[in-house]
C-alpha cells in the first residue's frame, strides 16, 4: 500500500512532463535546485508544486514569512518524493519487461494528450498524421527551444523512474508483518475508550468522524455519545431559498423552478402534506420519496436512518430545523410546519440512537485494513529515514528564494 509520500512523488514527476508548458523562461532557464542521490530536482519542478500546492490552500502566501515556510515545505516534498527513485538506482533495481512496458504505456498516453490538440482528421494514415502532429507541435515550442523527441525522453525517463520508485516502496511494505486479530480487538478496546471520552466533551464530534467515514472509509465510529436520536423529514422548498447552504452536509443546495413552470404556493403544499402525514396509515417513507425536496432523505444511510442529532447540534443544522427537531421527546412525534431559510419542513423523531457499542466482528475488517495500513505507513517512514541517511542530499535554497513572489 503506498502511502501519502508516494502520492506526492507522482505528483512531482507528472508535473515534470508538464513543465514544457508552462512557458519559456520556465524551460530554458530551468536551474537544479536540489540533488538526491543521482536525482536531479529542477526549478520548474519546485515552481509548479508550489503553484498547485497554493492553488489547494496549502500554503500561506499572505506573508513573507508564509511564503518561506511554503517553499521549505515544496522542498522536503520534493527530496521526499525523490528519495525512493535515488535509493533505487542505487540499489541497482530494474523493472521486469512487463513493468517496463506498462510504464511507457503510460508515458505515452501522456504524450499522446500532447498531441491531440495538433492532429489533423483530414490525413487517414495514422503514421503520417503522428508526424504531422509532431512537426506542428515542434513548431508551436520552436521559440521555446523544445522539441518533441526530448520531450518524449524526458516523459519516458520520468515514467520509468516513477514505476523503479513505485517498485522498491512495495518491496519495503510487501514485508509488513500483517496484523492480527488479538491486535485488532486491542485497538477496538482502547478506541471504544477513546471515543466516549471525546463525544462526551463534544457531542458533535461523532457527526464529524461519521462524515468523515462515509467520505473516506477507514473504520466507522464504534460508540456514539448518550442522547442522540434520528429525524426524517419532508422538505417543501421555497421558489426562491434566501440561503444557498445546506440543512446539513449530509444535504445538496436546492434550486429553483423553471421560469415556465406554474408558481406554486410552497407554504400551501406543505400544509397539504401535512395532513397526509397526520391522517391514518399515512407512511411517512413514501410522502418524503413523493415529495420531498431534501437530496440528503434520498441518500443512504440517511435514507434507512435519519439524520443524527442531539444537544449541541445548532451549529451542524439549520437553526429553525434543529430547534424544532429538538421539541420530538419521543420516538413518532412530528412536528408541524417549521419554516426556515429552505422552506417548510415536516420533521418526525424516528428512533434513537444505540450507545451500545458497534459489534466487533461488523468492523473486525476494516479495524484490521486500518492497522495494516499503519504498519506499511510506518514501515515506509522508517525506510524513507534510512534512505535519507544514507543518501546525499545537495539543496539550492537560494535558486527558488523569489518562488511565489510577485
Amino acid at each position: 500500500m503506498k502511502n501519502n509520500s508516494i502520492a506526492l512523488r507522482v505528483a512531482a514527476l507528472a508535473l515534470v512532463a508538464a513543465l514544457v508548458f508552462t512557458g519559456c523562461s520556465a524551460v530554458i532557464n530551468n536551474p537544479v535546485v536540489a540533488k538526491v542521490g543521482d536525482v536531479e530536482l529542477t526549478y520548474s519542478q519546485f515552481a509548479n508544486m508550489f503553484s498547485m500546492y497554493s492553488s489547494y490552500g496549502l500554503i500561506d502566501t499572505s506573508t513573507a514569512e508564509g511564503l518561506a515556510a511554503g517553499r521549505t515545505q515544496i522542498m522536503d516534498a520534493l527530496v521526499e518524493s525523490a528519495l525512493p527513485i535515488a535509493e533505487a538506482h542505487k540499489q541497482g533495481l530494474t523493472l521486469t519487461e512487463e513493468e517496463t512496458a506498462a510504464a511507457l504505456a503510460e508515458a505515452q498516453s501522456t504524450l499522446d494528450s500532447y498531441l491531440a490538440s495538433y492532429l489533423d482528421s483530414s490525413i487517414e494514415d495514422e503514421a503520417a498524421r503522428n508526424a504531422a502532429a509532431i512537426k506542428a507541435f515542434n513548431a508551436a515550442y520552436k521559440s521555446q527551444g523544445v522539441k518533441y523527441a526530448e520531450v518524449k525522453t524526458e516523459v519516458e525517463t520520468n515514467y520509468l523512474d516513477q514505476a523503479l520508485g513505485d517498485k522498491l516502496a512495495d518491496q519495503v511494505t510487501a514485508v509488513t508483518a500483517e496484523a492480527t486479530e488479538a491486535e485488532a480487538k486491542t485497538w477496538y478496546d482502547a478506541q471504544i475508550e477513546t471515543e466516549r471520552a471525546k463525544y462526551k466533551e463534544d457531542a458533535t464530534a461523532y457527526y464529524s468522524d461519521s462524515q468523515y467515514y462515509s467520505y473516506y472509509g477507514a473504520v466507522k465510529p464504534l460508540v456514539a455519545p448518550e442522547g442522540m436520536f434520528y429525524v426524517k423529514h419532508i422538505l417543501i422548498q421555497l421558489e426562491e431559498p434566501e440561503d444557498s447552504n445546506v440543512i446539513s452536509s449530509d444535504s445538496a443546495s436546492f434550486g429553483t423552478a423553471p421560469a415556465d413552470e406554474p408558481a406554486r404556493d410552497p407554504k400551501a403544499l406543505a400544509q397539504e402534506v401535512l395532513d397526509k402525514v397526520n391522517a391514518d396509515g399515512a407512511d411517512f417513507d413514501a410522502l418524503i420519496a413523493e415529495y420531498g425536496e431534501d437530496p440528503g432523505m434520498e441518500a443512504e444511510p440517511n435514507k434507512t436512518t435519519g439524520y443524527v442529532i442531539g444537544e449541541g447540534y445548532g451549529t451542524i443544522y439549520d437553526t429553525a430545523f434543529y430547534e424544532a427537531s429538538m421539541l420530538l421527546k419521543e420516538e413518532g412525534a412530528t412536528s408541524g410546519l417549521v419554516e426556515s431559510s429552505f422552506g417548510y419542513h415536516i420533521i418526525r423523531r424516528v428512533g434513537d440512537v444505540s450507545t451500545e457499542p458497534v459489534p466487533f466482528d461488523e468492523v473486525k475488517a476494516d479495524i484490521l485494513t486500518n492497522l495494516n495500513a499503519t504498519k506499511q505507513s510506518e514501515a515506509y517512514a522508517a525506510a524513507l529515514e534510512q534512505w535519507r541517511q544514507g543518501m546525499s542530499i545537495t539543496k539550492y535554497d537560494k535558486r527558488v528564494q523569489y518562488v511565489g513572489v510577485n
